[in-house]
């Protein structure tokens, strides 16, 4: 049985987990001179998918000053996002340098082991406390402070902070302790990825886009990261692939070879990891904030990874949660208005790509975004919000509102060309 070491050290803010969304918050809060500490319960690097980047990722980056540092690595430049019939009679090319309300023009491609591992030393850096190989297990909110016991080793330990910042991601630490977490009931989906060598992905001007397979029911993600690697992922419906009865590689390779597009990519493919499945992974919490606790990046809610919006969401969730905690702690209550203005605003942000997700194994969304018509700049405005912008103009927002209208009646009036998808 583990001892406990429990200490009088008060902490201005804990934060549960180290990844993009943890990190973003540690260092906003340490730049802003506030004591952090961040209790990491993986030793880094490791795995992780989400690797593609959006372009709007630029602004948080030179937030945080780690810039030089993310872009001295070399990561694959993604200057595109290319969405493709699995059959191959179509495909739409998003061009972020195109669209005339899309400020930053590239994003990357990252392998996450990596990218996480930067942006964790540079909170270190700026005097952030890191421990890793922490696994936290209980959080207890008092009335001025929040004590948390965690894990390291074979030792127990508590530590206090008038704050804490869940980023714990798909563990979900809090919310599932308050019992807030819930699942989208009609999107139940099975992700089973890997890496691989000697795919066949695009090259010259194309070189470093990020493709999306749709297929009838499901899709493909593949991710050049450079160095003959490509992160390869099918998303598919959790019932559907109940029904198959077949594991995890059978259901992987079936879909591979039953997929034009991916099969003649996949000629020369041979896989350099192992095989991962996270099942149904979408789902969002009744609360984001409670009495001293504020939760950001994926343990505020995760959503279909379809438009890589994953690290811009996780990033900067940490970085406005950061803020509205920083203003917290001169007050000294429990939940201020800034907290409450951020749960707000992060529904916000997850909601615009949750309209683009929910819509995209539609048929008749299909039938528009699969035939881009610039008119009235609707694609402009489209490739601004999966360039990564959240905080909507008018200019874009009244657009995004026109195409999803023709999007609904294409359900019943032909606005589109009526054609085949798959």
């Amino acid at each position: 049985m583990a001892t406990v070491t429990a200490t009088s050290e008060i902490w201005d803010v804990i934060i549960i987990g180290g990844g993009p969304a943890g990190s973003t918050a540690a260092t906003t809060l340490a730049q802003a001179g506030r004591k952090v500490l961040v209790l990491e319960k993986a030793k880094f690097p490791r795995f992780h998918i989400g690797e593609s980047l959006l372009p709007y990722n630029r602004k948080i980056f030179d937030d945080l000053g780690v810039w030089d540092k993310v872009s001295s690595v070399g990561f694959t430049k993604k200057r595109a996002a290319q969405f493709i019939m699995g059959n191959g009679s179509r495909g739409n090319r998003l061009n972020f340098s195109n669209g005339s309300f899309t400020k930053y023009p590239e994003a990357m491609q990252v392998e996450r082991a990596k990218f996480d591992q930067i942006l964790l030393d540079h909170s270190r850096e700026h005097g952030a406390e890191v421990r890793e190989d922490s696994l936290v297990l209980e959080h207890r909110v008092e009335s001025d402070r929040v004590v948390i016991k965690y894990r390291s080793g074979d030792q127990d330990h508590e530590v206090g902070a008038r704050y804490i910042i869940d980023a714990s991601g798909l563990s979900n630490f809090t919310a599932n302790r308050e019992s807030v977490r819930e699942y989208y009931p009609t999107h139940k989906k099975i992700a089973i990825f890997s890496h691989f060598e000697n795919v066949d992905m695009p090259k010259g001007e194309e070189s470093g886009d990020i493709l999306i397979v749709r297929r009838q029911k499901s899709w493909f993600w593949l991710i050049p990261l450079g160095e003959n690697k490509v992160s390869v992922g099918l998303v598919i419906d959790a019932a559907d692939y109940k029904a198959l009865g077949k594991r995890p590689q059978e259901v992987f390779d079936d879909a591979v070879q039953d997929t034009k597009v991916v099969r003649q990519r996949f000629s020369a493919a041979n896989q350099v990891e192992e095989l991962h499945v996270i099942r149904d992974f979408s789902y969002k919490n009744d609360r984001l904030v409670s009495d001293r606790v504020l939760r950001a990046g994926d343990a505020s809610g995760f959503i279909d990874p379809m438009f890589s919006s994953g690290v811009l969401l996780a990033m900067t969730s940490g970085q406005q949660g950061a803020k509205v905690i920083h203003e917290a702690l001169d007050s000294g209550v429990p939940v201020t208005s800034g907290m409450r203005r951020y749960e707000k605003d992060n529904r916000r942000r997850i909601t615009i790509y949750w309209e683009f997700i929910e819509n995209f194994y539609e048929l008749h969304f299909a039938q528009l975004f699969f035939q881009p018509y610039n008119r009235f700049r609707l694609v402009c405005a489209i490739n601004a919000v999966l360039a990564g912008c959240t905080d909507l103009s008018f200019a874009v927002w009244w657009r995004l509102r026109i195409f999803f209208f023709l999007v609904w009646l294409n359900k019943y009036i032909p606005v589109a060309k009526r054609i085949r998808v798959s």
